[in-house]
Parts: structure tokens; sequence; C-alpha cells
């Protein structure tokens, strides 16, 4: 394949993938309550996949041959498609959980029929191809070099601050307008989520793809500054926007997201501090830490200045009330992951394992369509399979960042990709960020980053093999 067509086929899968990204961020927000963005988002999704595979790959080293980068391909697909495969009667009847099943059969002669793990394979079908779309996240940005994924990184920005502008826009609309869904968090800063926890997380992820983006710029002197800009208009540039994404986080009103702003600020220092350990020259440590303690500054002077305001005033009140009926959630999801333990219910069941748990002083109109933990929430749908998934994901989470970690270049984006995982991981305590395929998309995205991908001197090796090759020739 000729060089120059194969640079301009590689260049076109990191426009590819980051105008996915974009796509995801804009339909992916609405939740299971919005089947018709979800599933558009599939259809768009199916288009992409094709067109990734139709375009040309610019070499045979940006091939996926990394066995913790397949773990992570397989383990999302495996719970769902076992949980699908018919089985004969004499297993699916043993199961834990399957008396009513069973004695609904009978009415109809059917108890004896083949049937799969899953006591709704409808919602388990659903959940698979919902899943789908962030295994390809995963897999197309770790097939990009470093260049391409900083395009996609920089897309993720570019989402998160008009869903910061767009949530200004709710704001000062009052509730009354600018929403996507017709079911969301009314008076709170939404963007292109119907669930504010969801845009709290999109806000965060964000702010570190930000970093992640501009710290080779900012504490690198010999690196070229984008656009011409001089050195302090880029640390002013950088200062307003993480400001207003922070800003925008806090009227969300999710308490999640504000107590995640610290692990968000902390991912960001680290991001400067490893790719300033193999600068030269730049701005010193001190500079960075300046920095960030002066957005933190800037941010409780905002809130403090506009204490009196209504939106701020709401925003504090709702850390006054934290015994939420969250807990007795919990406590129905638990006895509901009992009922079907080991095996689990089946994903996507949560509502239907949920109806003959709750406990009638809890009874109210509202139907409780998540469990407000993920990990809770796991175990009711699959069981001891999906708890083995997550320890063999963790497990290969950290190979991926162990080999990753050795190459100098990555280590910025290595941070984001694993504090971006974290807060997720630490938002799932409390709640269910990856049930929105929004941000079950950037989950993939922040996956991706860990896998080993081509540098700057990686490509310049492969130019000089290939002019060697041709002298020879």
């Amino acid at each position: 394949m000729p060089a120059a067509v194969a640079s301009q086929g590689y260049s076109l899968r990191a426009k590819l993938v980051a105008g996915f990204i974009v796509i995801a961020l804009i339909l992916g927000g609405g939740g299971t309550p919005n089947p018709i963005t979800e599933f558009l988002l599939q259809l768009i999704f199916a288009l992409f996949a094709i067109a990734w595979i139709w375009l040309p790959s610019r070499s045979r080293d940006d091939a996926l041959r990394d066995r913790w980068a397949w773990v992570l391909v397989v383990i999302p697909l495996v719970v769902p498609l076992v949980q699908l495969v018919p089985l004969p009667p004499a297993i699916w009847t043993t199961l834990p959980g399957r008396d009513n099943e069973i004695a609904a059969l009978s009415l109809i002669g059917e108890q004896s029929s083949w049937r799969p793990i899953s006591l709704s394979p409808s919602r388990t079908l659903a959940s698979l191809l919902a899943i789908v779309p962030a295994v390809f996240c995963f897999y197309a940005v770790a097939r990009l070099d470093l260049r391409g994924r900083r395009l996609v990184l920089g897309a993720i920005v570019v989402l998160a601050l008009v869903s910061a502008w767009l949530g200004a826009v709710q704001l000062a609309a009052r509730g009354q307008g600018f929403n996507f869904y017709a079911q969301h968090s009314a008076g709170w800063v939404t963007g292109f989520q119907a669930n504010r926890n969801a845009t709290a997380d999109v806000l965060l992820i964000g702010l570190l793809a930000l970093a992640g983006l501009a710290a080779p710029y900012f504490v690198e002197a010999q690196r070229r500054l984008p656009l011409g800009l001089t050195r302090r208009t880029l640390v002013i540039l950088l200062g307003g926007i993480a400001l207003f994404l922070l800003v925008a986080t806090v009227m969300t009103g999710s308490r999640a997201g504000i107590a995640l702003l610290a692990v968000a600020m902390a991912g960001c220092a680290l991001s400067f501090s490893v790719s300033r350990s193999r600068s030269r020259g730049g701005v010193s440590r001190i500079t960075v830490i300046l920095l960030a303690a002066g957005l933190l500054v800037g941010l409780v002077a905002a809130f403090t200045a506009l204490s009196q305001n209504t939106a701020i005033a709401r925003v504090t009140e709702r850390f006054s009330d934290l015994g939420s009926s969250r807990t007795q959630i919990w406590e129905d999801s638990w006895f509901a992951l009992k009922q079907y333990w080991p095996v689990g219910f089946g994903m996507g069941g949560f509502e239907p394992a949920m109806f003959p748990a709750e406990q009638l002083e809890y009874l109210d109109s509202l139907v409780p369509n998540r469990a407000h933990n993920d990990f809770l929430e796991i175990g009711i749908e699959a069981g001891m399979l999906g708890y083995a998934m997550v320890l063999a994901a963790a497990f290969a989470v950290v190979g991926l960042a162990l080999r990753a970690w050795r190459e100098p270049g990555m280590r910025g984006q290595v941070v984001v990709g694993l504090t971006t995982l974290l807060l997720i991981t630490l938002h799932s305590v409390v709640d269910y960020p990856l049930r929105s395929m929004a941000v079950a998309c950037l989950s993939g995205v922040a996956g991706g980053l860990l896998v080993k991908g081509r540098t700057a001197q990686h490509r310049s090796r492969e130019s000089r093999r290939a002019k060697d090759v041709r002298g020879y020739a």
C-alpha cells in the first residue's frame, strides 16, 4: 500500500473514532427510559463499525496484540452471551429463583422446554447491544497511535464544553426548555444527558481529557504551542476552561460528582507531573501546583460569592439530606441478589427482579429502575459470573497500565485513563454511570488509552525501516 494512502487511511480512522464519540455523548445519555435515542445510536454505530473495517490500516504494528487488551474486549460480552444460551430443563429448572417461571410455563405446557439463564432474554439482548458500542470505543482507541488518541481526547473536551454551555442555557430557562429528554433532572445542569449524575461524569472526564491534552504543551518548553499562543495566554485559557467545567459540575447538583472533583483534580495534577518528568525546561512543578490551587480557590470564591443565589442554595441543600431512599433500595437489592444467587436474573433484568423484593413499608408510586449501586446490580443480574468478570477486568486494566507506563511518552494518557476508570468505579458505589451508553463509551475510551500505542519514536523507526527496505531494493 502506498505510504500516502496508508497515512490518509489512518488519519481517517482517528477522525472516525472522534466523530463517533461526539455522537455517543449526544445520543447516549438517555438511558433505558429513552430507547429511541439508544436505538438510533446503535444504528449509527453499525455504520461507523462498517466504515472502520473498510478503511485501511496504517501498518501491521497497530494491530491489537496485547492479550490483556483482548481480555477487555471479550469480558463485557461474555455474561450476556452465556445468559442467552438455551439450557435443557434438567438444568434451568434447578436454578434459584425460577419457581415462578416454572409455574407460569406449566400453565401452557412449556415447562419442559429449553430456556436460557436469563429470565428476560429480550432485556439481556438489549443489554448486549448496548454494550457493543463501548467495546468498539475501547478497541478502536487501542488501535490508534498517541496522536490519534489526542484527537479523541479533544473531541471529549469539546463535547464537555458544549454540554456545560448547554447546561447554562438550561439553568437560564429555569427547567422550561432546552432539555433532550422528557424525563430529566429538571432545574439542574444536564447538558445532553437525562441524568445529572451522568452529566457530572462527562464534565469531570472532560476536565481530565483537557489536562491530558494540555500537559505536554504546558510543561515542555521545546514544544511548539498551538495556534501561535503564548505560554501565558495558554495558562489563562486552560484555567478559564477548567474553571467553567468545575462550576458546571457543581451546578449539576450531583453530590457524588461534586465529591469526585477532588479525584479529578488530583488526576489532572498527576497528568501534568508525569508529563513534566520527561520534559526539558518548561514550567516548574510549583507553577503546576499553584495553577491547581488557583482553580480550587477560584471555584470556592465563585461558590461563596453566589451563595445567596437560588441555584447555589439548592446545591448546598442537597448535602443537608444525605439519608436518601438509596439505603432502602440497597436493602431490597441485597434481598433480590440472594434470591437469584449465584447465577443471577439476567442482564437488564433489575426491574422485574426487584418487584417481588420490595418491602411493603417502602412502596411508593415510583418504580426502582436501578439499584443505585452498580456492584449490587451486577450481582442481581449476573451473579457470580458477573463478579468474576469484574475482577478479570480489573486485573487486565492493571496489566495494561503497567505495560504502558514503561513508555514515558504514554504516561500522561495512562493517568487520564486510570483516573477516568477510578471516577466511574467510585461513582458506581452510589449510582449507575455505566448504564448510560455515553459514559460507557467514555469508559471504553479510557481503557483504550491504557493500551501501549505507537509514539512518535515508533513512527520514526518505522519510517527509517521503510527507507532501508526501499534502499536495499
